[in-house]
Formats: C-alpha cells, sequence, structure tokens
C-alpha cells in the first residue's frame, strides 16, 4: 500500500529521446546540485524532497499508543540521539524494542517509521504518526492479528516513495527478496523525472557542448502532454491499494528500471476494477492522477491538462484559480464569494485506505454534500475471499497494441491477486500455449492459478531458468505436500544454493528434512532459516517443535504473539512437564490452528473433562483418521455408543481397513450389546499390521462368550 501523496520534480534541461533505453543503475542525484542549487535547494523543501530520511527529534513523535483490537501497548522514545519503539503485549516475556533508523513520509499528511534489520531488510513499524499531530496504527494494521513489526518495505514501496536504492541488478525484480545491501538514497530524487542522469553528469564534468550535455537528461517540459503527464503517473496513477492488482510490471523489468525517457506502458500496465461493480469512484490516498483522469476538466482538455497546470515541482507558487481561469472566466463573478476553485471542487476528503488521512480530491466535479473528512473504518479484505471478484480490465494505457503482451499480461491481471480466477487461468493457459513466452514468471503465476497442473508449470518456469529461485522454493513445498520428499529436497537445495538468504527456501527445507526422518538435517536447515529471517515466527517455532527448545517457541510469539501454532506447540511442552495451567492458557491461545485444537482436546481428555474435549474434537473432524479416532473415544468414554458407533462407522467409509477404526466400531458395538457385530470387526481388526490394535482386538475376542 503506497503511504503519501507528494509533488512532483522538474528540472530545467533539453529533452533526452523518448526511445532511449532504460539504465541498468542511476547516478548519485547529490551531484545535481553543484549546478542547479537553486532548484535542489527549493526541491528539497517539497514533500517529495522530503519523503525518506533519517529520524530526529523533530521528525520522531516520542509518546505512548494503546491498540484494543491486539492488546498491545506501543512507546516511542529516544537514547543518546537513537530513537525506539517498543512493544509490550500480554506477558512481558513477549515485549520487543526495535530502532527506528528510517521515516517515509514528508510529514505534510503522515510519517511510518522503519526499522532495518541486520540482513539489510527494511520492515515498518506498526505505529504511525498522522497530521495534525497523534499516533495511531498505520494502514492494514488495526486489526487483532495485524503484521506487528514483520511487514517489509518491498520494492514496489520503494520504488515511488524514495529515491532509487542501490540493490545489485538480477535482485531487483518485484518477486525477489527485498533487501537493501547497499546505500539507500533519502528522498526522491531528480532522476525520478529527468531519467538517469549519468550521461548528462558526465558530460557536464567533460565541458561538452551544450546540446551534448542537455540530451543526457530529459526535461519534462519539452515531452508531448501525454507522456509528460505519464512521469507523474508512474506514482500517482494507483487505481487502488486494495487486491486487484493495480499494476503488472513488465516480466522482465526491474523494480527500480522504469526510467522518464521511456513510454510508461515499456515498464508496466495499469489495471482497475470492472466498470458497474461498485468501485467507479473510489478515492484512495495515491490516486491523484486516476482521479484527475476522471475529471470533465480533464476530458475536454485534449491533453492540455496535466499535473503542471497547478503544480511546480520546484516549490514554485502556482496560483490555481488563475488556471481555472483559463476555462472558467466568464463564471468568476457569481463565485466572488468563495475564497478560491479547489476548497469547493476539490475538496480535502478521508481516504478508503489509510483512514487518518485527508487528501485532496483530484476529480474536478460540482461540490459533494456530506461530511468528507467523517471517520472511517479500516477496510480489511482476504485476498481470494472477500477481496473484489470480477473482471480486471485494462486502465492504462487505453490499449495494448502487441498482440503478445495484451492476451498475457490482461490474463495475468486476472489470477496475480486471485480477483477472476476461474476466466483467467483459461485465458492464461490459452495465452501461454499461443506465445510460448521465455520469462519463467508467466508458468509461475500459471501454476497459481492451476493448482492441479502446477507440476507441470513449474517444469517448465525451470526449463527455462534452472535457478529461478521463487520456482525452486514454490515447487519444492509443493512436493513436500505430496510427500515427494526426495525431489523436494532436490529443489530446495538448490534454491538455498542460488539465494543462501532464502529464508522460505531453507524453511520449507527444514520440513522436508523433518518428513524424512533426518533430524539432526532439519534442525541445520531451521538454524538457516532463523539466521535468514529472524523476524520469520514461523521458523522460530519450527525450529522449537524440532530442538524441543523452549526459547525459540518464545520468540516466535514474541515476533508473532497470535501465531497459534506456536502457542499449541508451547501448551504441549507445558502439559509434557505438568504445568496444566500454563498450558491451557496457551492451548486456548491456539485454537485457530486445527493440529493445535486436536492436541487441547486430547489434553483435555487426558484431565478426563470430556465433553470439552468433545466440542474440540468435533471441530477438527477435517482433520481424518486421528480426529475421528479421537471423538469416538471420546464419545465411549461418556457411553455415548451410538455416537461412537456412528463416527467409527463414517471412518471406515473412507479408511475400510484403518485399524484404530475397526477396533472403535468393535468396541462401540460392544458397548450397544452387538456381540456378533463387535466379534466380527475384532476379527478384522486382528489381522492389522498394527500390532498393538492386533494385541488388543486377540485380547478382546478371547473375552467373548
Amino acid at each position: 500500500m503506497r503511504f503519501a501523496i507528494l509533488p512532483l520534480l522538474l528540472l530545467a534541461g533539453c529533452a533526452k529521446p523518448p526511445d532511449t533505453p532504460p539504465p541498468s543503475a542511476v547516478t548519485d542525484a547529490r551531484l545535481c546540485a553543484a549546478c542547479h542549487a537553486k532548484e535542489a535547494a527549493a526541491y528539497k523543501q517539497t514533500g517529495m524532497g522530503r519523503s525518506f530520511y533519517k529520524p530526529s527529534s523533530a521528525t520522531v513523535a516520542e509518546g505512548s499508543f494503546e491498540h484494543a483490537l491486539s492488546g498491545r501497548s506501543y512507546r516511542i522514545s529516544s537514547r543518546d540521539g537513537r530513537f525506539f519503539m517498543r512493544r509490550s503485549e500480554g506477558m512481558e516475556a513477549n515485549a520487543w524494542e526495535k530502532e527506528i533508523h528510517y521515516v517515509l513520509g514528508s510529514g505534510n499528511h503522515a510519517r511510518t517509521y522503519l526499522h532495518r534489520t541486520p540482513q539489510n531488510r527494511l520492515v515498518e513499524l506498526p505505529v504511525h504518526w498522522y497530521a495534525p499531530g497523534f499516533l495511531a496504527m498505520g494502514p492494514g494494521y488495526d486489526r487483532a492479528d495485524h503484521f506487528d513489526g514483520r511487514r517489509a518495505i518491498g520494492f514496489e514501496c520503494m520504488a515511488c516513495h524514495n529515491g532509487y536504492p542501490e540493490v545489485p541488478r538480477g535482485k531487483d525484480s518485484m518477486t525477489d527478496d527485498p533487501v537493501y545491501p547497499g546505500r539507500i538514497a533519502e528522498g526522491i530524487d531528480c532522476q525520478r523525472c529527468h531519467g538517469n542522469g549519468a550521461a548528462h553528469v558526465q558530460a557536464a564534468q567533460a565541458q561538452k557542448p551544450k546540446e551534448e550535455i542537455r540530451a543526457g537528461i530529459v526535461n519534462p517540459r519539452r515531452l508531448n502532454p501525454e507522456r509528460q503527464l505519464e512521469v507523474c503517473m508512474q506514482c500517482h496513477l494507483e487505481t487502488t491499494s486494495f487486491s486487484l492488482p493495480n499494476m503488472v510490471v513488465r516480466m522482465e523489468r526491474g523494480a527500480f528500471s522504469y526510467d522518464a525517457a521511456e513510454p510508461l506502458s515499456s515498464f508496466a500496465f495499469h489495471f482497475d476494477h470492472a466498470p458497474g461493480k461498485g468501485h467507479d469512484e473510489k478515492f484512495e490516498i495515491a490516486s491523484s492522477a486516476y482521479r484527475l483522469r476522471k475529471s470533465k476538466c480533464f476530458t475536454a482538455s485534449a491533453g492540455k491538462l496535466t499535473c503542471l497546470n497547478c503544480h511546480n515541482p520546484h516549490n514554485a507558487a502556482i496560483n490555481i484559480d488563475a488556471a481555472c481561469a483559463q476555462c472558467h472566466n466568464p463564471m468568476r463573478a457569481t463565485h466572488a464569494a468563495k475564497k478560491d476553485c479547489v476548497s469547493c471542487h476539490m475538496p480535502k476528503r478521508r481516504t478508503e485506505d489509510v483512514v487518518h488521512v485527508a487528501m485532496t480530491d483530484h476529480k474536478i466535479q460540482r461540490p459533494l454534500k456530506g461530511n468528507l473528512l467523517a471517520a472511517r473504518q479500516e477496510r480489511h479484505e482476504v485476498m481470494g475471499s472477500t477481496s473484489y471478484q470480477g473482471e480486471v480490465v485494462l486502465y492504462y494505457p487505453a490499449k495494448i497494441e502487441n498482440e503478445r503482451d495484451r492476451e498475457l499480461y490482461t490474463a495475468v491481471a486476472q489470477v496475480a491477486h486471485q480477483s477472476n480466477t476461474k476466466a483467467g487461468a483459461a485465458m492464461l493457459a490459452a495465452a501461454v500455449e499461443k506465445h510460448k513466452p521465455r520469462h519463467p514468471g508467466f508458468y509461475l503465476q500459471l501454476a497459481a492459478a492451476q493448482p492441479a497442473d502446477a507440476a507441470k508449470h513449474y517444469e517448465k518456469a525451470l526449463e527455462l531458468q534452472s535457478n529461478y529461485g521463487p520456482a525452486l522454493r514454490a515447487y519444492g513445498a509443493l512436493l513436500a505436500k505430496e510427500n515427494k520428499l526426495d525431489r523436494a529436497r532436490e529443489l530446495l537445495e538448490k534454491a538455498v544454493a542460488v539465494d543462501a538468504n532464502d529464508g522460505q527456501a531453507w524453511h520449507e527445507l527444514a520440513r522436508v528434512h523433518s518428513l524424512a526422518g533426518r533430524a539432526t538435517d532439519a534442525m541445520t536447515a531451521a538454524r538457516r532459516a532463523v539466521a535468514a529471517e529472524p523476524e520469520n515466527a514461523d521458523a522460530h517455532n519450527t525450529l522449537g517443535l524440532l530442538t524441543g527448545d523452549e526459547k525459540e517457541l518464545r520468540e516466535a510469539l514474541r515476533q508473532q504473539p497470535e501465531l497459534a501454532e506456536a502457542h499449541g506447540n508451547w501448551a504441549a511442552m507445558l502439559a509434557s512437564r505438568g504445568e496444566t495451567s500454563r498450558a491451557e492458557y496457551h492451548y486456548k491461545r491456539s485454537l485457530t490452528h486445527p493440529g493445535s485444537r486436536f492436541n487441547y482436546a486430547l489434553f483435555l481428555a487426558n484431565q478426563k473433562r470430556f465433553r470439552e474435549a468433545t466440542e474440540h474434537a468435533l471441530q477438527v473432524r477435517a482433520l481424518g483418521a486421528r480426529a475421528a479416532d479421537l471423538l469416538g473415544n471420546l464419545y465411549a468414554a461418556q457411553g455415548k455408543w451410538r455416537e461412537a458407533a456412528q463416527t467409527y462407522r463414517e471412518l471406515l467409509k473412507t479408511e475400510p481397513s484403518n485399524p484404530r477404526g475397526l477396533l472403535g466400531l468393535a468396541t462401540a458395538l460392544g458397548g450397544l450389546r452387538d456381540l456378533n457385530g463387535a466379534k466380527l470387526y475384532l476379527i478384522k481388526a486382528a489381522q492389522s499390521a498394527d500390532a498393538a490394535v492386533r494385541q488388543e482386538a486377540e485380547a478382546m475376542l478371547r473375552e467373548i462368550p
């Protein structure tokens, strides 16, 4: 989710040919000030120039915030010139403190606090500052199960909220792990609107002719209106920040490869909700260009109305009323009592996605009625479930001329966020078959859209690029679920060989080793997962389960207090030590995880709390035979022989030779005095390969007359 709308930069210079290919890297934009000191100084005062920086007492608001939904408390404080955010949650053992290394956002509307991990990831801290001066949860955090200190700042966020960082070529795609090993710029810089300045700087330093110096840089003023607007729209055209997707970057492009010298469609395509589905008038935080383009003023201007009519990115003042008067001058007399045009026709409104912020609505229209600043509640979506379900339509450009690109990327847009999966999967399969793209990313999308054929698509992706990390990891995880452990191990070992810091791949590899009975290898892989991603609660939970180390389970819950599986594992550990009161506390916090609920039912059964145990066992019947056996035993323990018999009969319908099912049904029939029926099933159980069941069945047969 993007977080702030900021003015755009424009420096004086000459046009760079629009067909110049994008650069592989950008130069240090601080060099621009040597020749353009006045423009650089003025621009630094704009919102965009102040978009990203290191913290100071002027930009970090110290104080406390209590979040009722999650039951967590936060405090921002300073020590020795450094700034920290501390979280408390229930038990003090779950507290953490993270240093604030960067601030994202100018402060015109909000500021987001970021922590840089030792692994060079940036994570968003949960409490944000909002103008005019209060603390509240960040967008998406106002819920009980929020991301806390684990939401990574992905490349798609950094690509618009700051100058381009130093990221190795080949490690900068939207599917790569967002790691920032090099210098991180502080503020969106000149090159965002003027393109790569390397050639321009080199020509100026070499005192080349003026024409050659100017040819090395883009002057947006000299672009045609459409291309000029695209320079702004690269960050201000977000059709929605909710699941759709709003933009699909070309597979072969890096996240930071867009250059103002090229058409926007050379980098990405933008998509929108289908019209008439209730989203036509959505108003979100990064939608200024999107809303402007809905205005009659824009559509009737024949391209003459762009952002620059009202915004000077170098911070010089513009008379917006004068800009309006170019077309609406005869109306000024009837509006004499008003101070300006904007307050009525482009009012500030509360945004739908960042509910604590009010932004200027760039759709120029008749005055709106109602309280436009009324408080909003956050809207939370589950992708593919409560998120938008329907066709995803191309928004910009209006048409994709190239048939291959049109068919492939329109299909990808349908399935990328599970908005139109059924139709989109068929579209993508047909487009892939027809055009046979050479980038493995298309096959990765197709694997997600067609899970029944996922293995085939992963194989094709790896045929095209044998070291494609996302496919190695996803395919390995799929095969592990199918118990094809040797091939899963092979793929995941290759994934970690490609990227030794791929924490997810290490975690999946730990699971594979564990399933295969290689305990030592599993623990080694789990430790590597934790080392690569110390904030990964699942990795700590797995390591704690493998090693029996309570500290790792504690750490899992410190990172993610609501992680149900970790609560269940810790509860089982406590129960084994006889700490029943503490065990029950953690079991009760584990109930959203089916396996943990099953273990809680066992725990209650061992305490002879059969009625409570039965209630929980009924909710995990989908776990299969072991859950059915537990439920049957619980009914039997309460003398509910008919319910026990019915439970075991249902089990034997799906698994006719299940040893525990045969023995359980025999026991239930015995309880119902049906000795002939009991004897029949005991004879079958006595032929089981399960020695314990066989012995028990034989003993019971000897007792039947």
